[in-house]
C-alpha cells in the first residue's frame, strides 16, 4: 500500500486542526496503515516512530523530506495527531503488542473502521448522486454494495453526505414491518413482465418509516404500495384486486378486502384531513398492516416466480 500523506486528507493545517477526534482518528488509522516498512513493520505500529516522522526527525527509517509536512504549523499538527492516537487507544482501536517497546496492533474494531473508510473513499470517487441513484434503483450492486450489510452502510454514507441523521438500526431479532426475507424474495425476481425496483424501495422506506416512528409516512407509504401493485394482478385498482382477483385463496381475498377498506381509509385520513382546533396523532398500532402486506407480497412473489 502506498503512503497516504496527511496532506492528501487535509491540505492545510487549519483543516486538520478543526477536526473532531472521531473522524480524525479514523483518518489517522488509514494513514498509519499505509506506513509500511517505516511506522508500520510486520503488521505492528510504533508510536515513537510515528512521532518522529511527524517531526521530521531521522530515526533510521529512510530519507526524509526537506521540511515537515505542515511547515511552521507542524508542532500544532503533531500535538493534535498524538491526541488522535490516544483516542484510538482509548476506543480500543489500537492495542499494545506483546513485543517490548512502543508497538501497537490494529484491533478487530480498528480493522472494521479501516474497511469503513475504504468504502467511503470508494463511494467518494463515484460521487453522491451516482451512489444514491444506484441504491434507489437497485442497480450496480457489485460496484456499490455486494451485500445487504454493505448496502445499508452505503445508505448511511448517503445520509451523512446529505447531513441527515443516521437511521436507527434494528437489533437482531427485532420486529420489522416488511421482513428482510420477503424483501430478498422480491429482489430475486427476474423472469417477470414487471420491474419491481419501485415496489422494493417503497417497502424499504416503509421499514425505515416504521422504525423511526414516522406514523404518517407509514400510513401513506402503505397506501402507495396498494396503488402501485394492481397491474401485477391484471387489474387497474386495488379494489379490483380485493374483489375480483381469482388466483388467490378465500383468506387472501378477505385479507385484501381488509387492506382495501381499513388501510386505504386510514391513509386517506392522514393525507387529506385539514388542520383542526385539536388533533390526535396516529400511533404504530393504527398504521400497522404488516400481516396483510406480507400476504400481499407473498402472492406477488408466488405468481412471478
Amino acid at each position: 500500500m502506498a503512503l497516504c500523506p496527511l496532506r492528501s486528507f487535509f491540505p492545510t493545517a487549519d483543516e486538520l486542526l478543526r477536526q473532531d477526534l472521531p473522524p480524525l482518528g479514523g483518518i489517522l488509522l488509514t494513514h498509519l496503515n499505509s506506513y509500511e516498512d517505516r511506522v508500520k513493520q510486520q503488521g505492528r505500529l510504533n508510536r515513537g516512530y510515528f512521532r518522529a516522522m511527524l517531526e521530521n526527525r531521522n530515526v533510521g527509517l529512510g530519507p526524509l523530506p526537506p521540511e515537515p509536512e505542515y511547515g511552521s504549523r507542524q508542532p500544532e499538527v503533531t500535538k493534535r495527531m498524538m491526541e488522535a492516537w490516544n483516542w484510538l487507544e482509548r476506543e480500543g482501536l489500537l492495542i499494545h503488542n506483546e513485543v517490548p517497546g512502543d508497538w501497537f496492533n490494529i484491533s478487530t474494531d480498528g480493522e472494521k473502521l479501516l474497511l469503513r473508510f475504504a468504502r467511503h473513499e470508494k463511494w467518494e470517487r463515484l460521487g453522491l448522486e451516482r451512489v444514491k441513484n444506484a441504491l434507489t434503483q437497485n442497480q450496480w450492486y457489485p460496484q456499490i454494495a455486494d451485500s445487504e450489510e454493505m448496502r445499508d452502510a452505503a445508505w448511511e454514507w448517503v445520509r451523512m453526505k446529505e447531513n441527515k441523521p443516521p437511521v436507527k438500526r434494528n437489533a437482531d431479532g427485532d420486529w420489522v414491518l416488511i421482513s428482510e426475507g420477503r424483501l430478498d424474495d422480491l429482489r430475486a425476481l427476474q423472469l417477470s413482465d414487471f420491474d419491481f425496483k419501485k415496489l422494493i424501495r417503497l417497502c424499504e422506506e416503509l421499514n425505515i418509516a416504521s422504525r423511526e416512528d414516522c406514523h404518517f409516512a407509514t400510513g401513506m407509504l402503505t397506501r402507495a404500495v396498494l396503488d402501485h401493485v394492481p397491474p401485477v394482478f391484471g387489474v387497474k385498482s386495488f379494489s379490483e384486486v380485493a374483489n375480483n382477483y381469482v388466483g388467490g385463496s378465500k383468506s387472501f381475498r378477505e385479507t385484501m378486502l381488509h387492506l382495501d377498506t381499513a388501510a386505504k381509509k386510514i391513509a386517506d385520513g392522514l393525507l387529506h384531513t385539514q388542520i383542526r382546533k385539536s388533533e390526535t396523532l396516529p400511533n404504530a398500532q393504527q398504521v400497522n398492516f404488516a400481516a396483510p402486506l406480507d400476504l400481499l407480497l407473498s402472492e406477488i412473489i408466488r405468481i412471478n416466480k
